[in-house]
C-alpha cells in the first residue's frame, strides 16, 4: 500500500476500510428478503412509475410502507431483486410531493426499456468516491507543499504564526461592526493567520456571522476564497450570509433552486458571468469533491471549512491541497463525521476539527456567548459540554416562551418551566412510537392555539421512522402545507437550525433495545445538538430509566448517566392522553 508519511499511511487504510464497510453494508441490504426490507424501512415500494417532463427525471408513486429515505439519498431502483432486476442505479431522491417522489439520473430515460407497469422498489445505493480520496492523498504525498506545509499542520506540534497587524485590524473592524469580544478576536485570528486558525462555535454563538465578515475582509485584500463543507446546505447558508455583504460570490455544483438568489450559481466556474477582474477577490463555494472536477485547475489563497467537526481528515486534505491558508469553523461538541468502519467511540480521531483543537494551541478560539438559548436552557449544556464557559446573551437571555392568555396553559407549555420532561408510556417502542407521535402533535396544536406560529416549532428525533410518523400526524392535523412549516426531522437534519419551541421525541421505550444501541442513543454530540435547537422552550419525551440502564462499555455508561442527569434537571410532567 502506498504512503510513507505515518498519517498518510493511516488515511489510506481508513479510506479503504470505509469503502469496504460501505460495500458490505449495501450488499447485506440488497441480499435481504424483500418483505423484511419493506417492513424494516430499508426498501421503499412504489405502485407505479410516471414519466416526467425532464427526461432525466421520473415520478415514483408511493405504496403504504414507510422507509428510511430522505431527499438527497441515492437509490437503487429495481423490480424486486436489488441484485438482479435493476432498473437504474444511483438515482437521486430529489423531492417528495404529495404521495410521489421525484427521482433523477442521467440514465433515467433507460428505465422505460425494462419497466412496463405495476410495482417496483428502491433500495439504498451509493457512489464509490474512493478514487477521489486516493488521488487527493497521492497529490498531498507527492507535492512539496503537502509534505512540508500541510501535513505538519496536522501533527502534534505544528509551527503556526500570525501577522499581528492583521490580527489587530480584523479585531478592531469586527468590534466596529458590533461583534462581541470573542467574535472579534476570532475574526482577527482568521485574518492574521499565516497557516491555520480554528474557531469553535457552540450553538447560537454567531459563527456564521464571523465567517461572513472574515470572507469579506479576505476578499477586500484581493484574495480568492473557497468556502467548503461536507454538505451543500452548510455551504449555501454560509454563501447567503457572505453575499449579503455585497461580496462577489459563486456556488459551484448542487442545485440552483436550493440557493439564495443573491448568490450566483454555475456548474462550471469558467461560466461565471460576474467573475471579478484579475487581481480582485471573490468567494467560491463548493464541496471538497469539486476540487477533483470543476475546480481541479483552480487554487485559492484561503480555504474556509464550515461545520468542520463533521469533516474527516481525508476530505479536508482533498480541499487543502488547493489552498495556502486554512480556517476551520465548527464545534467538536456537536455531530462528528458519519463513519461506517469505526465505532462511534473512535470517530473523534478522524474529525479534522477535533484533531486540530485537541492541540490546545494559540490558533484556536471559542465563541462564548449564545444568542439563541435563554439562560435557563443554556445552563446544562454549558456545564456538561463547554466547561461552564457558554453564557446566554442578547435579547433572548431572560426571555421565556410567549403564549396567549385566551385559555389555560397546560403544565407542559407553562412558560415558567423552560425545560420539561415527559416519560414515554410505550415500554416496547423502539424506533417508532405512534403514541408519542400523537402526543407531539397534541402539544403542537395547543401551542398553536396559544398563539405560537407553526414555523416556530421544531421537532427532533433520533429516528427517520419516528420523524415520518410525526410528519404524517402533523399533516392529518393541520393539512400538508401548514404541517410542512413545522420542521420535524432527525438530529442530523436539524443541526444549525433553531426554533422557539423544540420537542425532542426520543421514541424508544424498550430498555433492551436502548441498551443495545447505547452508542447511538446516548451519544453526547447528538444529545447536545438535539437540546440546543430551542430558544425558550424544550420538551423531551423519552425513556425515564429510573433504575438506570446497563450499557456495552464504561464510556457509553457515562453517556447514559449524562442523559439521566439531563432529564433530572427538567420539570417533570405526566403523560397526557
Amino acid at each position: 500500500m502506498p504512503g510513507q508519511h505515518p498519517l498518510i499511511q493511516k488515511l489510506y487504510e481508513f479510506v479503504y476500510a470505509e469503502q469496504a464497510a460501505n460495500l458490505q453494508k449495501l450488499g447485506d441490504i440488497w441480499e435481504r428478503a424483500l418483505q423484511d426490507k419493506l417492513l424494516q424501512g430499508w426498501t421503499q415500494g412504489f405502485i407505479r412509475l410516471e414519466r416526467s417532463e425532464n427526461p432525466k427525471q421520473l415520478w415514483a408513486h408511493l405504496d403504504d410502507n414507510e422507509s428510511r429515505f430522505r431527499t438527497g439519498d441515492l437509490l437503487r431502483l429495481h423490480l424486486g431483486d436489488a441484485r438482479g432486476q435493476v432498473l437504474c442505479q444511483g438515482m437521486k431522491f430529489e423531492k417528495e410531493e404529495d404521495d410521489r417522489w421525484l427521482l433523477s439520473s442521467d440514465r433515467a430515460m433507460f428505465v422505460w426499456d425494462d419497466y412496463q407497469e405495476g410495482h417496483c422498489y428502491a433500495d439504498p445505493d451509493g457512489i464509490d468516491l474512493t478514487p477521489r480520496y486516493i488521488q487527493a492523498l497521492q497529490d498531498i504525498e507527492s507535492d512539496s507543499l503537502g509534505n512540508n506545509a500541510i501535513l505538519p499542520l496536522l501533527g502534534n506540534t505544528p509551527d503556526i504564526s500570525f501577522n499581528d497587524a492583521d490580527v489587530e485590524y480584523g479585531e478592531q473592524t469586527a468590534l466596529g461592526e458590533g461583534c462581541n469580544e470573542k467574535q472579534a478576536y476570532a475574526v482577527g485570528l482568521a485574518l492574521g493567520a499565516e497557516q491555520i486558525a480554528c474557531i469553535q462555535g457552540p450553538p447560537g454563538t454567531g459563527k456564521t456571522r464571523a465567517l461572513a465578515l472574515i470572507a469579506q475582509l479576505l476578499v477586500a485584500r484581493g484574495e480568492h476564497v473557497l468556502i467548503t463543507s461536507h454538505t451543500h446546505m452548510a455551504i449555501n447558508n454560509a454563501l447567503s450570509k457572505i453575499a449579503a455583504r455585497n461580496v462577489p460570490t459563486l456556488k459551484v455544483g448542487g442545485r440552483r433552486e436550493d440557493l439564495d438568489k443573491s448568490v450566483d450559481w454555475e456548474a462550471e466556474p469558467a461560466n461565471w458571468e460576474h467573475m471579478p477582474d484579475a487581481g480582485q477577490g471573490y468567494v467560491i463555494g463548493a464541496t471538497p469533491f469539486a476540487t477533483c472536477s470543476s475546480l481541479a485547475n483552480y487554487s485559492f489563497d484561503t480555504i474556509i471549512f464550515d461545520e468542520a467537526s463533521q469533516i474527516t481528515l481525508p476530505l479536508a486534505l482533498m480541499a487543502m491541497r488547493k489552498g495556502k491558508r486554512f480556517i476551520f469553523i465548527g464545534d467538536q461538541k456537536q455531530l462528528p463525521p458519519v463513519l461506517l468502519s469505526c465505532s462511534i467511540l473512535s470517530k473523534e480521531s478522524m474529525s479534522v476539527f477535533a484533531r486540530l483543537t485537541a492541540q490546545d494551541a494559540d490558533h484556536t478560539v471559542m465563541l462564548e456567548e449564545t444568542y439563541r438559548m435563554n439562560r435557563w436552557l443554556t445552563e446544562w449544556p454549558s456545564q456538561m459540554y463547554y466547561s461552564g464557559q457558554l453564557q446566554s446573551a442578547g435579547h433572548n437571555k431572560n426571555r421565556r416562551l410567549m403564549v396567549g392568555h385566551q385559555k389555560a396553559v397546560s403544565e407542559a407549555l407553562n412558560p415558567q418551566a423552560c425545560a420539561v420532561f415527559i416519560a414515554t408510556q410505550d415500554v416496547k417502542a423502539r424506533n417508532r412510537n405512534p403514541t408519542d407521535a400523537k402526543y407531539v402533535v397534541q402539544l403542537c396544536k395547543e401551542a398553536h392555539e396559544l398563539g405560537l406560529p407553526l414555523h416556530e416549532i421544531g421537532i427532533v428525533t433520533p429516528y427517520r421512522a419516528q420523524g415520518r410518523a410525526i410528519r404524517q400526524a402533523l399533516a392529518k392535523q393541520f393539512g400538508r402545507d401548514a404541517a410542512n412549516t413545522v420542521v420535524a426531522d432527525t438530529v442530523e437534519r436539524m443541526q444549525g437550525q433553531e426554533r422557539e419551541l423544540v420537542i425532542l421525541s426520543l421514541a424508544s421505550g424498550d430498555e433492551a433495545f436502548i441498551s443495545a444501541i447505547g452508542e447511538f442513543f446516548f451519544q453526547p454530540e447528538r444529545l447536545n445538538v438535539s437540546i440546543t435547537r430551542a430558544m425558550t422552550k424544550l420538551i423531551i419525551i423519552g425513556p425515564e430509566l429510573t433504575r438506570g440502564i446497563a450499557c456495552s462499555n464504561d464510556v457509553v455508561q457515562v453517556w447514559a448517566e449524562q442523559y439521566r442527569q439531563l432529564i433530572s434537571q427538567c420539570h417533570k410532567v405526566e403523560f397526557a392522553r
